[in-house]
Protein backbone atom coordinates (compact mmCIF):
# COMPACT_ATOMS: atom_id res chain seq x y z
CA UNK A 1 0.00 0.00 0.00
CA UNK A 2 1.34 3.44 -0.93
CA UNK A 3 1.67 6.23 1.65
CA UNK A 4 -1.19 8.13 -0.03
CA UNK A 5 -3.49 5.13 0.14
CA UNK A 6 -2.53 4.43 3.75
CA UNK A 7 -3.26 7.97 4.98
CA UNK A 8 -6.47 7.96 2.98
CA UNK A 9 -7.39 4.77 4.81
CA UNK A 10 -6.74 6.39 8.19
CA UNK A 11 -8.90 9.39 7.27
CA UNK A 12 -11.91 7.29 6.34
CA UNK A 13 -14.70 6.78 8.93
CA UNK A 14 -14.10 3.81 11.28
CA UNK A 15 -17.47 2.26 10.39
CA UNK A 16 -16.52 2.11 6.73
CA UNK A 17 -13.06 0.56 6.90
CA UNK A 18 -12.08 -3.01 7.70
CA UNK A 19 -9.35 -3.85 10.24
CA UNK A 20 -5.87 -3.14 8.95
CA UNK A 21 -2.57 -4.16 10.52
CA UNK A 22 0.75 -2.40 9.88
CA UNK A 23 3.88 -4.30 10.89
CA UNK A 24 6.91 -2.27 12.03
CA UNK A 25 10.61 -3.17 11.84
CA UNK A 26 10.51 -4.11 15.54
CA UNK A 27 7.79 -6.66 14.86
CA UNK A 28 5.11 -4.60 16.57
CA UNK A 29 1.77 -3.88 14.98
CA UNK A 30 -0.59 -0.93 14.75
CA UNK A 31 -4.34 -1.37 14.50
CA UNK A 32 -5.61 2.16 13.85
CA UNK A 33 -8.71 3.01 15.90
CA UNK A 34 -10.02 -0.53 15.69
CA UNK A 35 -11.04 -2.77 18.57
CA UNK A 36 -10.40 -6.47 18.03
CA UNK A 37 -12.90 -8.68 19.79
CA UNK A 38 -12.79 -12.31 20.77
CA UNK A 39 -16.00 -13.21 22.54
CA UNK A 40 -16.22 -10.80 25.49
CA UNK A 41 -12.49 -10.00 25.45
CA UNK A 42 -11.57 -6.68 23.92
CA UNK A 43 -7.94 -6.64 22.88
CA UNK A 44 -6.04 -3.37 22.80
CA UNK A 45 -3.66 -2.79 19.89
CA UNK A 46 0.10 -2.78 20.33
CA UNK A 47 1.53 0.67 19.58
CA UNK A 48 5.07 1.02 18.19
CA UNK A 49 5.37 4.55 19.62
CA UNK A 50 4.81 3.22 23.14
CA UNK A 51 8.18 2.95 24.96
CA UNK A 52 7.04 -0.17 26.78
CA UNK A 53 8.10 -3.55 25.33
CA UNK A 54 5.42 -5.49 23.47
CA UNK A 55 5.01 -8.02 26.30
CA UNK A 56 4.56 -5.21 28.83
CA UNK A 57 1.83 -3.56 26.76
CA UNK A 58 0.03 -6.88 26.58
CA UNK A 59 0.55 -7.51 30.32
CA UNK A 60 -0.73 -4.08 31.30
CA UNK A 61 -3.78 -4.42 29.06
CA UNK A 62 -4.77 -7.81 30.44
CA UNK A 63 -4.03 -6.82 34.05
CA UNK A 64 -6.30 -3.77 33.78
CA UNK A 65 -9.13 -5.93 32.47
CA UNK A 66 -8.68 -8.52 35.21
CA UNK A 67 -8.60 -5.96 38.02
CA UNK A 68 -11.58 -4.06 36.64
CA UNK A 69 -13.66 -7.23 36.45
CA UNK A 70 -14.00 -7.10 32.68
CA UNK A 71 -12.26 -10.45 32.72
CA UNK A 72 -13.95 -12.12 35.71
CA UNK A 73 -12.46 -14.98 37.74
CA UNK A 74 -12.49 -18.20 35.78
CA UNK A 75 -12.29 -16.48 32.38
CA UNK A 76 -10.20 -18.24 29.76
CA UNK A 77 -7.60 -16.09 28.02
CA UNK A 78 -6.99 -16.55 24.29
CA UNK A 79 -4.54 -19.26 23.30
CA UNK A 80 -1.07 -18.39 21.99
CA UNK A 81 -2.25 -19.07 18.45
CA UNK A 82 -5.20 -16.72 18.89
CA UNK A 83 -2.98 -13.99 20.33
CA UNK A 84 -0.58 -14.41 17.40
CA UNK A 85 -3.44 -14.20 14.91
CA UNK A 86 -5.08 -11.18 16.52
CA UNK A 87 -1.95 -9.20 17.40
CA UNK A 88 0.52 -10.33 14.77
CA UNK A 89 3.20 -10.81 17.44
CA UNK A 90 5.45 -13.75 18.24
CA UNK A 91 5.08 -16.32 21.02
CA UNK A 92 7.90 -14.79 23.07
CA UNK A 93 6.06 -11.63 24.21
CA UNK A 94 2.87 -13.63 24.81
CA UNK A 95 4.67 -16.09 27.09
CA UNK A 96 6.42 -13.24 28.89
CA UNK A 97 3.08 -11.54 29.52
CA UNK A 98 1.48 -14.72 30.84
CA UNK A 99 4.50 -15.39 33.07
CA UNK A 100 4.24 -11.87 34.49
CA UNK A 101 0.53 -12.20 35.22
CA UNK A 102 1.14 -15.59 36.84
CA UNK A 103 3.91 -14.12 39.01
CA UNK A 104 1.48 -11.42 40.14
CA UNK A 105 -1.05 -14.06 41.13
CA UNK A 106 -3.63 -12.98 38.57
CA UNK A 107 -3.81 -16.08 36.37
CA UNK A 108 -3.39 -19.83 36.62
CA UNK A 109 -1.81 -21.87 33.83
CA UNK A 110 -3.45 -25.26 33.52
CA UNK A 111 -1.47 -27.64 31.40
CA UNK A 112 -3.41 -28.70 28.34
CA UNK A 113 -6.37 -26.45 29.18
CA UNK A 114 -5.14 -22.89 28.91
CA UNK A 115 -4.66 -19.74 31.00
CA UNK A 116 -7.47 -18.78 33.38
CA UNK A 117 -8.07 -15.69 35.48
CA UNK A 118 -7.48 -16.78 39.06
CA UNK A 119 -10.48 -16.96 41.33
CA UNK A 120 -10.23 -14.54 44.24
CA UNK A 121 -10.54 -16.19 47.63
CA UNK A 122 -12.70 -14.82 50.42
CA UNK A 123 -10.84 -12.16 52.39
CA UNK A 124 -11.08 -12.04 56.15
CA UNK A 125 -10.36 -9.24 58.56
CA UNK A 126 -7.63 -9.64 61.17
CA UNK A 127 -8.08 -6.99 63.85
CA UNK A 128 -6.85 -6.17 67.34
CA UNK A 129 -10.49 -6.57 68.40
CA UNK A 130 -9.80 -10.30 68.54
CA UNK A 131 -8.02 -9.81 71.87
CA UNK A 132 -11.12 -8.18 73.37
CA UNK A 133 -13.10 -11.12 72.00
CA UNK A 134 -10.73 -13.45 73.88
CA UNK A 135 -11.55 -11.70 77.14
CA UNK A 136 -15.31 -11.83 76.51
CA UNK A 137 -15.40 -15.47 75.39
CA UNK A 138 -12.97 -17.38 77.58
CA UNK A 139 -14.34 -20.73 76.39
CA UNK A 140 -13.41 -20.29 72.71
CA UNK A 141 -10.27 -19.49 70.74
CA UNK A 142 -10.17 -16.02 69.12
CA UNK A 143 -9.78 -17.43 65.60
CA UNK A 144 -13.56 -17.57 64.83
CA UNK A 145 -13.73 -13.82 65.40
CA UNK A 146 -11.42 -13.37 62.40
CA UNK A 147 -14.01 -15.10 60.21
CA UNK A 148 -16.93 -12.86 61.11
CA UNK A 149 -17.49 -12.19 57.39
CA UNK A 150 -18.03 -15.90 56.78
CA UNK A 151 -16.20 -19.19 56.75
CA UNK A 152 -16.25 -22.22 59.03
CA UNK A 153 -13.18 -22.24 61.31
CA UNK A 154 -11.05 -25.30 62.00
CA UNK A 155 -7.77 -25.57 63.87
CA UNK A 156 -5.18 -28.31 63.31
CA UNK A 157 -2.75 -28.94 66.18
CA UNK A 158 0.68 -29.68 64.72
CA UNK A 159 2.98 -29.36 67.71
CA UNK A 160 2.96 -29.34 71.51
CA UNK A 161 6.39 -29.97 73.00
CA UNK A 162 8.97 -28.66 75.47
CA UNK A 163 12.11 -27.66 73.56
CA UNK A 164 15.21 -25.54 73.93
CA UNK A 165 14.40 -22.01 72.83
CA UNK A 166 15.73 -21.19 69.33
CA UNK A 167 18.03 -18.12 69.39
CA UNK A 168 15.44 -15.67 68.00
CA UNK A 169 12.78 -16.92 70.42
CA UNK A 170 15.16 -16.67 73.38
CA UNK A 171 15.95 -13.12 72.32
CA UNK A 172 12.27 -12.14 72.12
CA UNK A 173 11.50 -13.69 75.51
CA UNK A 174 14.73 -12.38 77.08
CA UNK A 175 15.81 -15.88 78.03
CA UNK A 176 19.30 -17.29 78.48
CA UNK A 177 20.70 -19.71 75.91
CA UNK A 178 19.46 -23.23 76.53
CA UNK A 179 16.32 -22.18 78.42
CA UNK A 180 13.35 -24.44 77.76
CA UNK A 181 10.09 -23.21 76.27
CA UNK A 182 6.70 -24.74 75.58
CA UNK A 183 6.32 -24.76 71.78
CA UNK A 184 2.88 -25.01 70.19
CA UNK A 185 2.12 -25.10 66.46
CA UNK A 186 -1.12 -24.84 64.48
CA UNK A 187 -2.59 -24.60 61.02
CA UNK A 188 -5.85 -22.68 60.79
CA UNK A 189 -8.53 -23.31 58.18
CA UNK A 190 -11.57 -21.43 56.90
CA UNK A 191 -14.00 -23.64 54.96
CA UNK A 192 -11.25 -26.26 54.70
CA UNK A 193 -8.88 -23.77 53.07
CA UNK A 194 -5.69 -23.14 55.09
CA UNK A 195 -5.28 -19.45 55.90
CA UNK A 196 -2.70 -19.26 58.70
CA UNK A 197 0.23 -21.19 60.14
CA UNK A 198 1.19 -20.20 63.68
CA UNK A 199 3.91 -21.13 66.17
CA UNK A 200 3.71 -20.06 69.83
CA UNK A 201 6.39 -20.12 72.55
CA UNK A 202 6.12 -19.69 76.33
CA UNK A 203 8.86 -19.73 79.00
CA UNK A 204 8.50 -23.21 80.43
CA UNK A 205 8.82 -22.06 84.02
CA UNK A 206 5.47 -20.24 83.64
CA UNK A 207 3.50 -23.34 82.65
CA UNK A 208 5.45 -26.27 84.09
CA UNK A 209 3.22 -28.57 86.12
CA UNK A 210 0.03 -26.65 85.27
CA UNK A 211 -2.99 -27.80 83.30
CA UNK A 212 -1.87 -25.51 80.47
CA UNK A 213 1.03 -27.91 79.89
CA UNK A 214 -1.37 -30.78 79.10
CA UNK A 215 -1.46 -31.41 75.31
CA UNK A 216 -4.90 -33.00 75.68
CA UNK A 217 -6.32 -29.51 76.30
CA UNK A 218 -5.35 -28.25 72.84
CA UNK A 219 -6.57 -26.01 71.43
CA UNK A 220 -6.58 -23.82 74.52
CA UNK A 221 -10.11 -22.62 75.38
CA UNK A 222 -10.18 -18.86 75.00
CA UNK A 223 -6.71 -18.76 73.50
CA UNK A 224 -3.43 -17.59 74.95
CA UNK A 225 -4.67 -14.62 76.97
CA UNK A 226 -7.41 -16.60 78.70
CA UNK A 227 -5.13 -19.50 79.59
CA UNK A 228 -2.39 -17.29 80.98
CA UNK A 229 -5.03 -15.46 82.96
CA UNK A 230 -6.15 -18.80 84.43
CA UNK A 231 -2.61 -19.12 85.82
CA UNK A 232 -2.82 -15.69 87.40
CA UNK A 233 -0.74 -14.06 84.66
CA UNK A 234 -2.28 -10.87 83.29
CA UNK A 235 -1.29 -9.79 79.79
CA UNK A 236 -0.83 -6.01 79.91
CA UNK A 237 0.61 -5.25 76.49
CA UNK A 238 0.94 -6.81 73.05
CA UNK A 239 3.59 -5.81 70.51
CA UNK A 240 3.34 -6.80 66.85
CA UNK A 241 5.68 -6.44 63.90
CA UNK A 242 4.09 -7.12 60.52
CA UNK A 243 6.07 -7.69 57.31
CA UNK A 244 5.26 -8.99 53.85
CA UNK A 245 7.51 -11.35 51.95
CA UNK A 246 7.62 -14.17 49.45
CA UNK A 247 6.59 -17.48 51.02
CA UNK A 248 9.06 -20.26 51.73
CA UNK A 249 8.51 -23.63 50.03
CA UNK A 250 6.95 -25.24 53.10
CA UNK A 251 4.59 -22.28 53.51
CA UNK A 252 3.47 -22.57 49.89
CA UNK A 253 2.58 -26.18 50.61
CA UNK A 254 1.01 -25.58 54.03
CA UNK A 255 -1.18 -22.69 52.83
CA UNK A 256 -1.74 -24.01 49.27
CA UNK A 257 -0.59 -20.72 47.81
CA UNK A 258 -0.80 -19.92 44.12
CA UNK A 259 2.19 -18.52 42.26
CA UNK A 260 2.88 -14.90 43.10
CA UNK A 261 0.94 -14.91 46.38
CA UNK A 262 2.85 -13.19 49.21
CA UNK A 263 2.43 -13.82 52.92
CA UNK A 264 2.10 -11.60 55.96
CA UNK A 265 4.53 -12.51 58.72
CA UNK A 266 3.27 -11.34 62.10
CA UNK A 267 5.70 -11.49 65.01
CA UNK A 268 3.68 -11.01 68.21
CA UNK A 269 4.98 -10.74 71.77
CA UNK A 270 2.84 -10.50 74.89
CA UNK A 271 3.99 -8.82 78.09
CA UNK A 272 3.04 -8.93 81.75
CA UNK A 273 4.43 -5.63 82.90
CA UNK A 274 7.99 -5.52 81.59
CA UNK A 275 8.39 -9.29 81.19
CA UNK A 276 7.72 -10.95 77.83
CA UNK A 277 5.66 -14.04 78.60
CA UNK A 278 4.68 -15.34 75.16
CA UNK A 279 5.76 -14.86 71.58
CA UNK A 280 4.48 -16.16 68.28
CA UNK A 281 5.24 -16.20 64.57
CA UNK A 282 2.12 -16.22 62.41
CA UNK A 283 2.25 -16.71 58.65
CA UNK A 284 -0.91 -15.50 56.89
CA UNK A 285 -1.92 -16.02 53.27
CA UNK A 286 -1.63 -12.54 51.77
CA UNK A 287 -4.58 -12.93 49.40
CA UNK A 288 -7.02 -14.03 52.10
CA UNK A 289 -6.68 -11.37 54.79
CA UNK A 290 -6.93 -7.67 55.41
CA UNK A 291 -4.99 -6.52 58.47
CA UNK A 292 -7.16 -3.98 60.24
CA UNK A 293 -5.98 -1.75 63.10
CA UNK A 294 -7.85 0.92 65.02
CA UNK A 295 -5.58 3.40 66.80
CA UNK A 296 -7.11 5.62 69.50
CA UNK A 297 -5.45 9.02 69.77
CA UNK A 298 -6.79 9.91 73.21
Amino acid sequence: MSATAFYGYLASPVRERPPYVVRTREGKVVVPDVEIRRGSLRLVPIYPADPRPVYQQLTDSLRARILSGELPPGSLLPSESEFIHEYGISRGPIRQAVAQLKAEGLVDVRQGRGVFVRRRPTRYRLSADRFLHARRHADRTPFPADLATGGTPRLEVRRHAVVEAPPDIADRLKLKKGTRVLARGFRLFADDEPVQVADFYFPYDLVEGTRVEDPAREPWPGGTIAQLQSLGIEVTEIAEDVATRAPRPEEVQDLRLGAGTPVFEVVRTMFAGERPIATSSIIIAGDRYVLSYRIPLQ
